[in-house]
């Protein structure tokens, strides 16, 4: 009985000390074991092939309208109310806060569009702006003439490969290409995926569009909504980039007509001062609309193709207080073109996501271990591995895309009191247990822990010791 005593004695032993030299290591692989190599392919998420935008005004109304071409059935509306003197907006686009338009309480609209001509722009003396200028303009301007101004001031892009049109309710509107502005306003303006400034309009690949918006706005002698739902319709598109939805903007009455899927029988009407009244919230387009069959077949292989990808990844439920410490900026390496300088990880509305820009493209990360993360979408596909230090800070990731591991590291802490406090409200919402169990791994990779364990042990060791030489004598 005495050696079997002896025995568990220093198996327990063994335990504490292989407990306190590899517990930084375990981790470490499990965490490689859950980390997926094939990063698959990813693309630009801010390139679509098509999208046609339409502005119009008398004397009486100010209308803005757009068509979103593309092959992604994931769009969404988000419903910004007005605060830090930023107008209240209305904004659509695809999943992962990647809004391509939108409308502001101020009654001004603008919507972006893809062109096939890449340009570059010299910062010149211009302020450099951190971040999407669109989002600044629809946050801070009532007008196109403030929106010119902004853009005259600010040098937001090195390259591009987009235009903008914006639209306010006082008749006038602008189609901002990289090099010059286009001036429209009443009666109307139309724009699609070529430059205006830089093509020959009667002979170009998106020209078809372009003039037949024009031809309906000429022949129509009174301006309506139903004048604005027929244009979009006579230039929507269908095959494997169909028009997802298309909006129309009533600028002076503070409405939208949002329509689904180029089926323009079927109307959502939003009164945008009544949804900002609301508080923040967001929806999928799909469910404000009955079921469509057309759009359903035509997103079922979609669907597919997303599922067969998501089921490499086994997603676990991780306590959101783990997330604290990967909360921050971070700096990507040289070698990797980045939307931004460094991206940011944040936790917004109950996920931990990765802002590939401070005001556009926050991609949602799914936790495969309290550590480990990825993302699927239709405009990426990417892992996250954090590095916790001994201590439980962590002030780097691996970003594994495309097949290659990417270091980055913290260069500012940005968890503010608000992110911290969604951290402990959601965490509430979780079982305890399970609270609990993560604390205390998290408590078992800590300096802490290891010194406890070492006394631990020493004092049982001398307790084994003791018993031992007891039992000779």
């Amino acid at each position: 009985m005495r050696s079997l005593y002896v025995r568990m004695c220093l198996l327990l032993g063994w335990f504490l000390v292989a407990g306190i030299v590899f517990s930084g290591e375990s981790g470490a692989d499990i965490r490689d074991d859950l980390v997926v190599r094939d990063a698959g392919l990813g693309t630009d998420p801010f390139l679509d092939p098509g999208c046609t935008v339409i502005y119009a005004a008398d004397e009486n109304q100010a209308l803005g309208g757009n068509n979103e071409d593309y092959s992604d059935p994931d769009t969404m509306v988000w419903f910004l109310p007005a605060e830090d003197e930023h107008f209240g907006r209305v904004l659509f686009g695809y999943e992962n806060f990647i809004w391509q338009g939108g409308l502001n309480d101020q009654g001004l609209f603008f919507d972006a569009l893809a062109t096939d001509e890449r340009i570059s722009v010299s910062k010149g003396d211009k302020t450099r702006y951190p971040g999407s200028l669109p989002w600044k303009a629809l946050a801070e301007c009532a007008d196109v003439k403030c929106v010119k101004k902004m853009f005259e001031e600010y040098h937001a892009y090195d390259e591009w490969t987009f235009q903008f049109m914006f639209g306010d309710a006082y008749g006038n509107s602008v189609i901002i290409e990289p090099l010059t502005m286009i001036d429209g306003g009443a009666p109307f303006q139309v724009a699609t995926n070529f430059y205006q400034s830089r093509t020959n309009i009667t002979d170009c690949r998106y020209c078809d569009r372009y003039w037949t918006a024009r031809n309906l706005f000429e022949k129509s002698p009174d301006l309506s909504v139903e004048l604005m739902r027929d244009i979009l319709n006579a230039v929507h598109l269908e095959g494997d980039y169909p028009t997802q939805y298309s909006t129309i903007y009533d600028l002076k009455g503070g409405l939208v007509y949002l329509y689904h899927f180029h089926n323009y029988s079927s109307v959502v009407i939003f009164n945008l001062a009544e949804e900002l009244a609301k508080g923040y919230h967001a929806s999928r387009l799909a469910e404000l609309f009955p079921e469509n069959p057309a759009f359903l077949e035509w997103a079922q292989p979609y669907r597919d193709k997303l599922a067969e990808k998501r089921a490499a990844y086994t997603v676990v439920e991780v306590d959101p207080l783990v997330y604290g410490p990967l909360l921050g900026d971070y700096a990507g390496p040289t070698n990797l073109s980045t939307l931004y300088p460094y991206y940011s990880v944040d936790y917004l509305n109950g996920n931990l996501i990765l802002k590939l820009l401070p005001d556009k493209a926050w991609m949602k990360l799914e936790p495969t271990s309290p550590t480990t993360f990825f993302h699927i979408s239709e405009t990426s596909r990417f892992e996250i591995t954090f590095l916790p230090e001994e201590n439980g800070e962590v002030n780097q990731f691996t970003y594994t895309y495309l097949g290659k591991d990417y270091q980055f590291t913290r260069v500012e802490q940005t968890a503010t009191e608000a992110n911290l406090a969604e951290l402990e409200s959601d965490a509430g919402e979780l079982p305890a247990w399970l609270g609990y169990l993560y604390r205390i791994g998290h408590f078992l990779g800590t300096n802490t822990f290891k010194f406890l364990a070492i006394i631990l042990g020493l004092i049982l060791l001398q307790t084994l010791l003791d018993r031992v030489r007891s039992s000779i004598i």
